[in-house]
């Protein structure tokens, strides 16, 4: 195969810098036609020798990068074209794994591709530089792609493509954020899986409905949840153990995206019963409450929704097994906290949130339908195992043969075909890692005045500025061009445990497992975590010895004033670090000072990182998205138990025990807990100037003082922070809390006075 005299007749061209649009578009579309060709006849050589992968790898390589409409190489990837498109044909067995190959005929074949790959290096090189002259600057980023493919590190191209590295993976700010947003999801969901909930026995108390069916049943309940059911009560425990899990997951996959800290829409207790019979037993029992067509369907059903005390109950039968009714427990949580509505998005919404907790998906709104995939020529049967809903949703990227997301909001359940049911999946699993905002966009972009796709995507841009047409094309995008992106969001962040440095690395995650108990008992979403390297967790941790070698110092010379080395600007900030012995103390003396509080919980974050060290504790914080409108979250919230009830003043840090000082109080005094009010966000300061705090505790009145944290550019401030300070400890039982907070909505008269209770260990 000759590949190089081509490149002297192109190279032979007027310097890029002179040539006009028409000339440089002539030069692309050289390049195109040699890369394609090259490209295909080293895959052709490398299937000779049994490399299929690799050879799969190029000819995707080819429909992605240069020609999607590329025949030969569309049907070495097993697609058929039928009409304008392509579909998948599942006559073509694929072969993607490497064989053994002749040594010698590889080591050519490696030649050739090299070379190859200097000449389409310099090609597009060359084309970018001309582009960026010619004022394309889109045009010219792509080419810059093509170099960095061949030269992974070439820094023109790092630049000119604006590329940062997380976690191993280089990309753009978008594939990074959303790279992040997986680790943060995936990490939660592996904290909450490790994470004990408290549930109790309902001892002799029946619910009404399952009394009413004659069914023997016993009961439990968790802080937000009162499961009943016809299991053995161990299995009930474990349910609203989950559903306080999938509670605690709906806060981290929305977070603050809405502009708003997410508050979940609803919360349903829940009932299981096992098997057909008990279940047509509870639906007669309760037949008053429907419509005699509507109960007939609903007994075709595993699921209904019930009324009783005054309040909504999800049935289930689950005689499938506890595997199912953990599904559905999980997924009716996060449905109802989320509040869809549509038929569409609440089956993918359920989809993704057990995808994410149990990396499957076993239950279907109606039973699954028969019809052939529309991305396949041949019928398929959906397996539990997300691998085959990928495998679908790649496919049906690959051929532009999805589903409108504006035609699947308005979809019935009953009418989903196999590729339906996966892009609704698809297409929330992928919202949810991006912007989980539009998920709930979508559901609020049809009503039953509009009940066409044109119409919801109009209603759709309206509300968020944003075409529903480019959302399809960023998620076929994402299926079928950035296979590396979503392997490096599928890599299971537990593997590196098996690494040398195992230990050191548990040590590091235990410090987030930490943060995330403090996050979990405040109703905020846990966080992701990752091993942080970066220069400012360096810091800090050599800031910590200077600290410790000072103190040695003052011991060894009683006498002389050792200076205490000045805190890093990164400190409080960008990181948090102490030197105590466990993680637990280290969060501990962190969550107690309003600033930085308001760091460990703040809900738009999402992902915290630890660094390796022996002994000392460095966290990095990450960014956090700030809430743009809404209430603020108040500190304890109410119902939270074990609150400290006392803390030395000292330990307040430098704004509290500066406002203390002025109330006589010295820094070794015992003082009640600061309960802060926390908006996510900077606000008027007058606002939080006129924010009152009352406390009661034993029906007492609590004397203290008010202090304002929000004071840009100065230390141990946080915007829209604003922190009440008893003078005296609080002692153990409940404390009974109003906020009187000044109005901060357009239009809202009266001030919001939010009442609470919690408890004190």
């Amino acid at each position: 195969m000759r590949i190089g005299p081509w490149l002297l007749a192109v190279s032979a061209l007027l310097p890029l810098s002179a040539q006009d649009a028409a000339a440089l578009a002539a030069r692309e579309n050289t390049v195109k036609t040699r890369a394609v060709s090259g490209l295909l006849s080293i895959a052709d050589a490398l299937a000779a020798q049994k490399q299929f992968r690799r050879a799969l790898s190029l000819r995707r390589e080819v429909l992605t990068e240069y020609d999607e409409n590329e025949a030969k190489a569309r049907q070495q990837c097993g697609f058929l074209r039928v009409g304008d498109s392509w579909r998948r044909d599942d006559r073509v067995e694929l072969l993607d794994e490497d064989g053994k190959g002749d040594t010698k005929a590889l080591r050519k074949v490696d030649q050739q591709m090299d070379a190859l790959a200097r000449d389409l290096t310099g090609e597009h090189r060359a084309l970018a530089e001309g582009w960026t002259a010619a004022g394309d600057a889109e045009r010219a980023k792509k080419h810059w792609a093509r170099v960095l493919r061949f030269v992974p590190a070439d820094k023109a191209a790092v630049a000119a493509l604006s590329l940062s590295v997380f976690d191993g993976y280089r990309g753009t700010p978008a594939e990074v954020d959303m790279l992040r947003r997986s680790r943060a999801i995936s990490g939660a969901c592996e904290w909450l899986h490790r994470a004990r909930f408290a549930v109790t026995s309902l001892g002799d108390t029946k619910h009404p409905v399952l009394a009413a069916a004659g069914i023997a049943h016993t009961g439990v309940r968790s802080e937000h949840f009162q499961v009943f059911g016809a299991l053995p009560e161990a299995q009930l425990q474990k349910l609203a153990e989950y559903a306080e899990r999938a509670l605690l997951l709906s806060h981290t996959l929305f977070g603050t995206s809405t502009g708003e800290a997410f508050v979940p829409a609803r919360m349903r207790g829940m009932l299981f019963v096992a098997g057909p019979e008990q279940y047509q037993k509870v639906m007669d029992s309760a037949a008053a409450q429907f419509d005699a067509e509507r109960l007939a369907f609903l007994k075709t059903l595993d699921q209904a929704f019930l009324d009783a005390d005054g309040s909504s109950w999800r049935l289930y039968n689950v005689v499938q097994g506890e595997d199912v009714a953990l599904d559905v427990c999980v997924r009716g949580v996060v449905q109802d906290a989320a509040g869809v509505l549509t038929n569409g998005l609440w089956e993918g919404l359920g989809h993704a949130a057990c995808g994410f907790m149990f990396h499957r998906t076993l239950t279907f709104l109606l039973e699954q339908q028969k019809e052939r995939t529309s991305a396949s020529s041949t019928s398929k049967t959906l397996l539990p195992d997300l691998e085959t809903w990928a495998r679908i949703a790649e496919e049906s990227a690959w051929s532009k043969s999805d589903t409108r997301t504006s035609e699947l909001v308005l979809l019935s359940a009953a009418k989903f075909t196999n590729e339906q049911r996966v892009k609704a999946w698809a297409i929330c699993d992928y919202l949810f890692r991006c912007r989980p905002e539009f998920v709930l966009e979508l559901d609020r972009s049809q009503s039953p005045e509009i009940r066409t796709p044109p119409d919801v995507e109009k209603e759709f841009l309206r509300r968020t500025q944003y075409e529903l047409t480019r959302v399809d094309a960023e998620w076929r995008d994402h299926w079928a061009r950035q296979s590396a992106l979503r392997a490096a969001m599928a890599r299971d962040p537990a593997a590196a445990e098996k690494a040398t440095d195992a230990k050191a690395r548990l040590r590091a995650r235990s410090l987030v497992d930490a943060v995330n108990e403090a996050r979990a008992a405040s109703m905020c979403g846990p966080v992701g975590f990752f091993v942080a390297d970066g220069d400012e967790v360096q810091t800090s941790l050599r800031w910590l010895d200077d600290v410790q070698k000072a103190e040695a110092m003052q011991k060894r010379k009683p006498k002389e004033v050792v200076p205490r080395p000045p805190e890093p600007p990164c400190l409080g900030t960008l990181t948090l670090a102490s030197r105590r012995a466990t993680a637990a103390e280290a969060v501990s003396d962190w969550i107690v000072q309003p600033a930085l509080r308001d760091l460990l919980l703040h809900p738009g974050r999402s992902l915290c990182g630890s660094a390796i060290a022996a002994s000392h504790w460095a966290l990095d914080l990450g960014p956090a998205v700030p809430t743009r409108a809404g209430e603020p979250f108040l500190w304890p919230r109410d119902g939270q138990a074990g609150v400290v009830g006392s803390v030395r003043v000292g330990d307040l840090g430098p704004r509290a025990a500066a406002a203390l000082a002025a109330a006589g109080k010295q820094p070794n005094d015992l003082v009640g807990v600061p309960l802060t009010a926390h908006f996510a966000r900077e606000v008027q300061p007058g606002v939080l100037a006129a924010a009152q705090c009352r406390v009661f505790a034993t029906n007492i009145a609590a004397k203290g003082v008010t202090i304002v944290y929000q004071a840009p550019g100065e230390p141990d401030s946080a915007n829209g922070v604003v922190a009440f300070v008893p003078f005296e400890p609080m002692g153990s039982g409940p404390v009974d809390v109003q906020w009187e907070i000044p109005a901060t909505k357009t239009g809202q008269k009266e001030p919001s006075m939010p009442r609470l209770r919690f408890t004190v260990k």
